[in-house]
């Protein structure tokens, strides 16, 4: 009985510390489409703020960032979102943990079943990309047709080779006005069907 409570004890241990980590030395995620040019950092708009230039890329970077969504975090991400959707939970290996509500992390609002599924019918673009410290891939996305708000995926590889998705969240830190600067700075990618997924 006293073995169990340790391991127990020991499991929360390492289980808040990586939370603690995890949120805490979380650096700003590589930015996929901003890698490629050098915008002006996002601001809060203002009534008289100017209008922002949608950013444009040369060829050669538009082909960089579409390789993106030949990655198989990606691409197992909108296979999970499609199998939550059909309710076969396909590319999640512990569903109840991704679909449930959960504000255990600051600045996020967790859970697949927190939104609304229209999103989630959506193809979405991959607003950046990143290595998780946890593992795997940290993917933040906007849907092209719902594009008010900014969505955290974290998608891990298993030993086996299939890829799962683990958490899924919307990043609270982009308010609506961040939100109308991203939808005028990406409105070509918002807008392109053949790449998205």
């Amino acid at each position: 009985m006293k073995k169990l409570i340790f391991i127990i004890v020991c499991l929360i241990i390492v289980v808040g510390l990586l939370l603690f980590v995890y949120k805490n030395s979380k650096t700003p995620s590589k930015n996929v489409l901003r890698s490629y040019s050098s915008p002006t950092p996002i601001q809060t708009a203002s009534p008289s703020a100017q209008p922002v230039t949608p950013l444009s890329f040369t060829p050669e970077q538009l082909q960089g960032y579409y390789a993106t969504y030949k990655d198989p975090y990606v691409i197992n991400l909108r296979k999970a979102l499609n199998g939550y959707l059909d309710g076969t939970n396909y590319g999640m290996d512990d569903p109840a943990s991704v679909i449930k509500p959960d504000t255990s992390i600051t600045g996020l609002l967790g859970g697949l079943s927190s939104f609304d599924k229209s999103y989630y019918q959506s193809k979405f673009i991959v607003y950046s990309i990143d290595n998780s410290l946890a593992g795997g891939k940290e993917i933040y996305i906007v849907f092209q047709d719902k594009p008010d708000k900014v969505f955290y995926a974290w998608v891990y590889k298993l030993a086996g080779g299939t890829y799962d998705l683990r958490a899924f969240a919307q990043d609270l830190e982009y308010t609506p006005d961040k939100m109308l600067q991203i939808q005028q700075e990406y409105k070509t990618f918002l807008n392109d069907k053949t790449h998205a997924l």
